[in-house]
């Protein structure tokens, strides 16, 4: 609970009745430090040998902790101990119940989706379907340093409530403010979904996206590749057509069968080998890519797929392709290597 309260004050700094817990708090410490002063006025020195003594029972009396190690003997004494006990009842009682309600409305805000991400470095993911559950599990199950997720959907409750790595924000996925609460702003990449398959909604939310971060990596799906155009110019990086991968897919599986459980393999984390991507090492620069092919290949037992330059995708370099300062590698392993 310590840390759901940290979480709630530091990051999330929603308003609390202020005024009615802080008079709480105030009248707490009355209470204490007066009867700690006024058992030791009424009690013989050697039951209270110093105010730090008569301070330590006051806070155990009104909490009713009662350990018994220090306890007034004068009948005075005993009258403000039943008095400080019973005022402690009514002012922790107030206090922890305060608590109980910022706890409360914590994780009901939360589910509701009414929280602002704070987070930075973290992914974006707009839209809800059966296909976002299923990227956010992934994300989930890779092996990466930071897997902070943020989903910004118009659905009533948030469908991962258990799960502090997703953050869940309800909302207009195309509205400006909504972006901003998810903290788009601060984002290192963001997944545009075509959930409700209209290449309107996503080119709007790109758009709004790089506006508010122009350095952030956008990954849109879109319906119709007609729309690859706006996209474009909206400075999207990558552009996922929905139905036009499904047709080529099974086309090549129709060709050359057992290319659909390839792909599967290489996309999914579950099982067998995945697709990763790490930067070429400086030793690499200046040789061939038969060599560097060959070394990564009988070193680490990763194949290597290609090489990312800047902008430009290289699949399947020519055997004699220069490895330039700069690169990327493209491979296939079981784990991640690098």
């Amino acid at each position: 609970m310590f840390n759901v309260l940290v979480q709630y004050f530091k990051k999330f700094k929603f308003k609390l009745d202020r005024h009615t817990f802080h008079w709480l708090i105030f009248i707490a410490i009355l209470i204490i430090v007066s009867s700690a002063a006024l058992i030791m006025l009424v009690e013989p020195d050697e039951q209270f040998a110093n105010f730090i003594d008569a301070l330590w029972w006051a806070i155990v009396t009104a909490t009713t902790v009662g350990y018994g190690d220090k306890y007034a003997v004068t009948i005075l004494g005993r009258i403000i101990s039943i008095v400080v006990m019973l005022l402690g009842i009514g002012i922790v009682g107030g206090i922890t119940a305060k608590l109980a309600d910022i706890f409360i409305d914590f994780k009901r805000r939360r589910e509701l989706g009414e929280l602002e991400a704070e987070y930075s470095g973290h992914i974006v993911i707009c839209g809800w379907s059966n296909k976002a559950k299923e990227i956010i599990n992934q994300i989930l199950n890779e092996d990466i340093d930071r897997k902070q997720i943020v989903l910004v959907a118009d659905i009533e409750r948030d469908p991962f409530p258990d799960n502090n790595l997703v953050h869940f924000v309800r909302g207009d996925i195309t509205r400006e403010e909504v972006l901003k609460r998810a903290g788009v702003q601060r984002a290192k990449s963001a997944i545009v979904l075509n959930s409700d398959e209209n290449d309107a909604t996503t080119v709007l939310t790109v758009l709004t996206i790089e506006t508010l971060n122009p350095d952030i990596y956008t990954i849109a799906e879109i319906s119709s590749s007609e729309n690859k155009i706006h996209l474009k110019n909206a400075n999207v990086d990558e552009i996922i057509v929905n139905n036009q991968i499904n047709s080529q897919l099974m086309v090549r599986s129709a060709l050359y069968q057992g290319t659909s459980q390839v792909i599967s393999e290489l996309l999914s984390n579950e099982s067998g080998n995945e697709i990763y991507i790490f930067a070429a090492d400086k030793q690499d620069v200046g040789k061939i890519f038969l060599d560097v092919f060959t070394k990564y290949k009988r070193e680490d037992d990763i194949i290597l797929l290609g090489i990312k330059r800047k902008d430009k995708i290289i699949t399947n370099p020519a055997n004699d392709e220069e490895v330039k300062s700069g690169d990327k590698y493209f491979y296939i392993a079981k784990t991640k290597a690098k």
